[in-house]
């Protein structure tokens, strides 16, 4: 399919196209879209089975939908296969079996498990270790005197040891872990945002660490994220069976691979922000009571998830538009970040901003299982880059991966000039 074959509205960009990311969000094409066609077919044109799908671009279109039955994480309609990805992926291996790709009440009844163990004391606890891990880190970059690369040098170190910590991973195996995830996004080669031999290599390798690690948590349980995937069960007073070995141990890939993709892409984004939006720094610099509205603001500048799939379980009309059941249907979280109906002034990035009601976490009955954890590495990460960083400097361009699933940095190279240096 060529790019005269796709709507006009589009402008010659596919959305399915990975490509077309290298660039980052293409948010002045959503802008177009939320006001022209806010329920947009788009052709399959590089989907992997060249099915189209449908685009939800407005905010309130986008709540709607993910509290409503009539689309699935799961699958739906005549449609054989499900998931969020825009690919099909096969019921009963990834979809109905991956905690995101489920659907109620299965969905409510494993979420209801996990989630004393990113919340509450829990959540609390993590604070010493990340504030220590985000100051060694930091401390580490400011010490050598050179330019570092923001990326690969704190931001991803400081996730992936964040969240091996939640799930109780020995500290002898984060090197491991982290070369894994500097190679691979889930399924994917991250440097192509394709699937190839040695992105499965790497992806069979972790899904048979996790199942390893389960079965060590089974003997040696403590108190981790871990120990509750390999132990906890669900309530079967509602009729649901007991958790299987396999949603067990493909959930924890899952949950790694979340837990590290999204606060690494997010971090690094949002210190990306402050740097280009220098006055924005310098007033979180002199009132840190603006954390938290930062922390926001972040949150709604840089959603670490372009998009979400759901397919629809029966025949819907939206806009004037009808959805048949079985099709597929995207939210589109940066654009509904950026939606005027819902922000004063969207396009501009504002620390001190009242009224945030992002959608960065999700909304509905998969709103995002680690929020508080995720707010808290955020959080904790600026406060040790305010203690010792009085400026953030670009040296160089920031590269982007080919990914329309995930909005990943590669390359962030920066100058941390050090507190009381600045001029």
């Amino acid at each position: 399919m060529t790019h005269a074959e796709l709507p006009s509205v589009l402008g010659g960009f596919d959305l399915s196209d990975q490509s077309r990311y290298v660039d980052g969000v293409p948010y002045e094409l959503f802008a177009r879209l939320r006001r022209e066609a806010p329920v947009l077919f788009h052709p399959g044109a590089s989907t992997p089975d060249g099915d189209g799908f449908w685009v939800l671009t407005k905010h309130a279109d986008i709540v709607a939908a993910a509290a409503s039955p009539d689309f699935s994480a799961q699958g739906g309609g005549p449609r054989a296969g499900g998931g969020s990805h825009l690919d099909d992926l096969p019921v009963g291996v990834h979809a109905g079996v991956l905690f995101a790709m489920m659907d109620n009440p299965r969905h409510d009844l494993i979420r209801r498990l996990l989630r004393p163990a990113v919340t509450g004391e829990v959540a609390r606890a993590l604070a010493t270790p990340l504030r220590d891990m985000a100051a060694e880190l930091l401390g580490g970059a400011l010490a050598s005197g050179e330019p570092v690369d923001f990326m690969k040098d704190l931001s991803e170190p400081y996730a992936l040891r964040a969240i091996s910590l939640l799930l109780g991973a020995p500290r002898e195996d984060w090197d491991l872990l982290a070369d894994w995830g500097r190679r691979n996004l889930g399924f994917t080669n991250r440097l192509t945002g394709g699937s190839d031999a040695g992105s499965a290599e790497v992806f069979h390798a972790m899904s048979g660490y996790f199942k390893e690690l389960l079965d060590r948590k089974r003997t040696a349980p403590a108190q981790d994220l871990g120990s509750v995937l390999a132990l906890g069960d669900i309530d079967e007073v509602h009729g649901e069976p007991p958790m299987t070995d396999q949603e067990r141990d493909a959930n924890a890939t899952l949950i790694l691979i979340t837990g590290f993709e999204q606060p690494r892409n997010t971090i690094a984004g949002g210190v990306l922000a402050l740097a280009q939006h220098p006055e924005q720094w310098k007033a979180l610099r002199k009132d840190r009571a603006l954390l938290p509205g930062a922390v926001e603001e972040i949150l709604r500048w840089v959603p670490p998830n372009p998009y979400n799939r759901r397919t629809a379980t029966r025949d819907v009309e939206l806009r004037g538009h009808r959805i048949a059941a079985g099709d597929k249907v995207t939210f589109w979280w940066p654009s509904a970040n950026r939606d005027e109906d819902v922000f004063d002034h969207a396009d501009v990035f504002d620390i001190e901003r009242a009224d945030n009601p992002h959608l960065s976490f999700g909304t509905g009955r998969h709103f995002c299982l680690g929020d508080e954890v995720a707010r808290l590495e955020i959080r904790l990460f600026l406060e040790a880059l305010l203690d010792t960083v009085a400026e953030v400097r670009l040296t160089g361009p920031v590269v982007y991966a080919p990914n329309n699933k995930h909005t990943v940095i590669l390359d962030m190279p920066v100058e941390l000039v050090p507190a009381g240096h600045a001029g």
